[in-house]
């Protein structure tokens, strides 16, 4: 049953990536605290990972041509197995979901309105996105364009402002850090970063070319990690030994920038990146569980959905943390472990299930 009308180019999938994937640029905190200076090598070590399960979630879809990630479950498990892991990945993006309307409203009061009260930030982000949500994947993707040239702007604009506050001392010594240490940053990264793009495997049917997916899923993957690379680069060498214990150390950065008492208080450009990529990463999870959920439940369409969905999304993100640092501990040995199931698990048991059983037939891809 196709529940989503809309239609998106190969280019437009590649720039729907990049902009999903921008938000690193924030969740890289998690992993600022346990490898410090040494963060640069545990995303090098996590993208060359990273690249082959992005190539794996593009062979699943390869495989079934136009078959969302229900859809594909219920042919490789069955009905009743299928619908089981299918429910398991839908309550994966829900909690994505609402994790991240959490770290918006709590950077947004904790930096910039800290009088506001906590429900209305997430009130009017959770319309915004669910609006989003309402017009389809076409209109996301359109967003997407818009959003990567304003957050690639800004990213290279705070770095060649910052050049002259740069300390490239800061990032020695090399390979300071414990063995066990930077597997758990590298095991972050993988898992918060990087792998949510088993989220596109939703999104990759409705895509104009569906038998050349590779290059544009690579292609926008690629170019957001490079992005990254030069975040944690200039964020260490700029702010040194007070790496690991800032909460939001891009921000930070931003709020030392003073170009002859001209250029100065520039956190608010940061601040307005910060909300297109989380504005993005919240749409594209809350896209993927309402239409997870309708097709899972055999529904018509997902619009009724839009709405329950996010005001229990919005309910529970209100106070989903007693405080900020629940969740940067949450971050660091509780998500990742939770992702691991969805972005490593089962996507790796899917593909051992095709090659065992040769899907699909060659009399038609059947369910049983």
């Amino acid at each position: 049953m196709k529940l989503e009308n809309g239609e998106i180019s190969n280019t437009q999938l590649m720039l729907l990536v990049l902009s999903f994937l921008q938000s690193m640029i924030l969740t890289i905190n998690f992993a600022y605290s346990i490898t410090s200076h040494d963060t640069w090598i545990a995303v090098l070590a996590g993208l060359i990972i990273a690249i082959l399960f992005i190539l794996l979630y593009s062979y699943i879809s390869l495989k079934f041509p136009g078959k969302n990630l229900v859809e594909i479950n219920d042919i490789v498990f069955g009905l009743y197995l299928g619908k089981l892991i299918s429910a398991s990945y839908i309550w994966f993006f829900f909690q994505y979901m609402i994790h991240y309307m959490y770290f918006f409203n709590s950077f947004w009061i904790t930096y910039i309105m800290p009088e506001t009260p906590r429900p209305a930030f997430l009130i009017m982000f959770v319309f915004v996105c669910g609006m989003a949500v309402c017009k389809g994947i076409e209109v996301i993707a359109r967003c997407s364009f818009s959003f990567v040239i304003i957050v690639t702007f800004s990213v290279i604009a705070v770095t060649i402002l910052l050049i002259s506050n740069m300390k490239f001392s800061n990032l020695l010594p090399i390979f300071e850090v414990e063995p066990i240490k930077f597997v758990q940053s590298i095991h972050i990264i993988l898992t918060i970063c990087f792998c949510d793009t088993a989220a596109f495997l939703f999104i990759i049917p409705y895509t104009s070319n569906k038998h050349n997916i590779i290059k544009p899923m690579l292609t926008g993957f690629c170019i957001s990690a490079a992005q990254l690379i030069i975040v944690v680069l200039r964020d260490a060498a700029v702010l040194g030994p007070r790496l690991p214990i800032l909460s939001s150390a891009s921000f930070a950065v931003s709020r030392v920038i003073d170009i002859a008492n001209i250029l100065t208080r520039l956190d608010i450009l940061v601040a307005i990146t910060m909300l297109i990529t989380v504005f993005m990463k919240v749409t594209i999870f809350y896209y993927v569980t309402v239409l997870g959920i309708a097709q899972t439940l055999n529904l018509r369409s997902y619009l009724p959905l839009v709405i329950p969905i996010g005001a229990i999304a919005a309910a529970i993100a209100v106070n989903l943390y007693p405080s900020d640092m629940e969740q940067v501990y949450a971050g660091q040995f509780v998500w990742p472990f939770n992702a691991s199931i969805s972005e490593f698990i089962f996507p790796i048991i899917t593909i051992i299930v095709i090659m065992i059983r040769r899907l699909p037939k060659k009399g038609g891809v059947k369910s049983t």
